[in-house]
């Protein structure tokens, strides 16, 4: 009786901690846990972030039509400086002028004098040659004299200039590249539904994992309770010689067994526990401790109703189509490249050191580049973007047949589960009723202890296979919708009308 008495005070002493641990949990409805989690979760940021990648990619893409302008300093140091010799010019004319400057003889040279070309307006011969022998002397000296050796740069000069270039016709290059960033921005939103998708399943299972282990702690509480108040009948009865010693045993290894299930049932909550801290990625020492129940739903649409919505919505299946688009957008670009391109281009110098006079300030240009041959690239190109587009058409045909497949399967599974709660509504009366009538029976001593132990047994078996129902309903609805590609709709089903819900209390 002493031993009972303590293991009865160790017991209360037990409940009191965990009520006060209890006091420090942070409780969470579903709706409260999912938008932690949203906020929190690394997964969906990193995700987040690669949609603005994309986003910041199509802004580049679009940068692709403006002219691009740069500016541009260059300094440059050559061994010799450049120049252009002209000496054997001057050596072949003059020989020219000397020998017309000497023994020329020239005629019909006008008359430069205006008060007398009116009376001779053509000088005489002897005049006529010595003016034009007298100007090319004079040119002879000149040419003889000149600078024939030109240096054109020295061999040390710096430049600075603005340049730009400015596409005018890429063979739909630019366009295509704006399309391709446009789509990959659908895909990287589809990749984040996607995500989305996973972590509330994920979320799904670990919170209502965490609810079906507390529920699962009350039951092997009210084993363990159970079994204290049958041992310590069974003491009272073997004293008073009503039972013999094999019953008390019984009872005993009764006892010890719902005290091991229970402190397996707490072990297993901190589990699941850490579980769900980590998929909403909190911080700190308060554990979270979940406030929506589980639940099952009166009603479910048809599996149809699921199928056509993941035609249209499965972020899979749209990411199929989206790596479909890319590659029409890459079969287009290779139709392209059997175009010309063309580019305007001009250079602007605004300023210098030891620039070559005979270098223009200012270029302006018009370009074009047009590939004739290509050693049959391009036409190989395309052929591989057909097989590329035929492997997308049987992955698209494929993934069509799984996910009806699949949806079909976890709505087998839905409404299974909902018929078995029907009938474990009923199995649970029955086994109440048996569990009553045998411990009645037992004080009576019209029982053994093995008959209230099993009755127990299998109210708590009843209880926790219900649960377990519950909890395959939750996390197999999570999946449905989330094949669908509408998780977002979870929360319509967790609460209202159509639900019913398992108390945790």
């Amino acid at each position: 009786m002493k031993k009972q008495k303590s293991f009865i005070g160790t017991l209360f002493i037990m409940l009191a901690m965990s009520s006060a641990t209890m006091a420090q949990n942070s409780v969470l409805t579903f709706d409260e846990a999912l938008q932690l989690m949203k906020s929190n979760n690394p997964a969906l940021s990193q995700t987040q972030h690669l949609v603005l990648e994309k986003e910041a990619d199509k802004a580049i893409k679009r940068g692709l039509y403006m002219p691009h302008v740069s500016v541009e300093a260059t300094a440059v140091s050559m061994s010799d400086p450049l120049h252009l010799d002209l000496t054997p010019v001057r050596d072949a004319i003059l020989p020219l002028y000397s020998a017309l400057g000497n023994y020329g003889v020239f005629s019909g040279v006008p008359n430069p004098d205006p008060t007398t070309n009116s009376i001779v307006p053509i000088l005489p011969d002897n005049v006529s040659t010595q003016a034009v022998r007298s100007k090319l002397l004079q040119g002879e000296e000149e040419i003889a004299n000149a600078e024939w050796d030109k240096t054109i740069q020295e061999k040390n000069f710096a430049t600075a200039s603005a340049n730009l270039t400015w596409p005018l016709f890429t063979g739909g290059k630019i366009s295509a590249a704006n399309k391709a960033a446009k789509v990959e921005i659908e895909n990287s939103k589809e990749e984040l539904r996607n995500t989305e998708g996973d972590l509330l399943s994920e979320l799904v299972a670990r919170y209502y994992g965490l609810a079906l282990g507390l529920q699962a702690e009350k039951v092997r509480q009210q084993m363990l309770d159970a079994m204290t108040r049958h041992n310590y009948d069974a003491e009272k009865m073997f004293k008073e010689g009503m039972i013999a010693k094999v019953e008390l045993l019984n009872s005993a290894v009764a006892l010890s067994d719902a005290n091991r299930e229970l402190k397996q049932s707490v072990r297993n909550v901190e589990i699941l526990q850490q579980g769900l801290t980590s998929t909403l990625a909190v911080e700190g020492n308060d554990s979270i401790a979940p406030s929506s129940h589980l639940f099952i739903n009166k009603e479910l649409p048809d599996a149809n109703y699921f199928l056509k919505i993941a035609l249209e919505s499965n972020p899979k299946l749209n990411q199929i189509e989206g790596k479909s688009k890319l590659i029409d957008i890459k079969h287009n670009v290779g139709k392209g490249d059997y175009l010309p391109s063309a580019a305007l281009f001009g250079t602007y110098t605004f300023a210098d050191y030891n620039k070559s006079a005979y270098t223009p300030d200012w270029i302006v240009g018009v370009g074009v580049k047009w590939t004739i041959f290509d050693g049959l690239s391009r036409n190989n190109e395309l052929r591989k973007t057909n097989e590329m587009k035929a492997q997308v058409n049987e992955a698209r045909e494929k993934a069509h047949n799984d996910i009806s497949v699949y949806i079909n399967k976890l709505h087998q599974e839905l409404l299974m589960q909902l018929e078995q709660v029907s009938y474990l509504d009923k199995t649970l009366e029955l086994v109440n009723e048996y569990c009553t009538s045998t411990e009645k029976a037992f004080a009576q001593g019209l029982a053994t202890s093995t008959s209230v132990v099993d009755a127990h047994t299998k109210v708590a078996q009843v209880k926790l296979l219900r649960l377990k129902v519950f909890y395959d309903y939750d996390t197999t609805l999570a999946k449905l919708l989330q094949t669908a590609g509408i998780p977002e709709q979870y929360l319509i089903y967790y609460a209202g009308e159509n639900t019913i819900i398992e108390s945790l209390n």
